[in-house]
């Protein structure tokens, strides 16, 4: 590998150095970005189709469906204390409505990076409804 030499007869090999440490920081930030967005985008998923299996189940078994433990068995992966799941039938429309939220958390630690960045305090709180018509 040859070093590039500008027309003076310097090294140019330290301003290279220079510009990565520059750009290093930035770099850093957009993958974190994007591997907390994927996380994000995965844990919401994981939390509409618990909605969509809970509304399933209450069509299938009626309101006395225990859709609390099938969205916990759903959830699993993610901390369970946070998972609160609701079942609301209207029986003008008939329909029944299950929506499952959830204290989002970092997959890196307790505080998510965007709370810092925004100076919040409240963790974000995920919510996925289903709503499904009574037969």
């Amino acid at each position: 590998m040859r070093m590039r030499i500008n027309r003076l007869g310097r090294s140019e090999g330290g301003l290279a150095a220079v510009e990565f440490a520059l750009i290093l920081p930035v770099l850093t930030a957009l993958l974190f970005l994007l591997l907390e967005g994927g996380y994000a985008i995965k844990t919401y998923a994981t939390l509409l189709e618990a909605s969509r299996e809970g509304a399933r189940l209450v069509l299938r078994d009626g309101e006395a469906a225990d859709v609390q433990a099938l969205v916990r068995s759903l959830t699993r992966d993610m901390a369970g204390e946070d998972i609160a799941s609701t079942v609301t039938a209207d029986p003008v429309n008939r329909t029944v409505t299950v929506e499952v939220s959830y204290e989002y958390r970092s997959f890196c630690g307790e505080n998510s990076y965007f709370q810092t960045l925004n100076g919040e305090s409240d963790p974000y709180v995920f919510k996925a409804q289903t709503t499904m018509p009574l037969p």
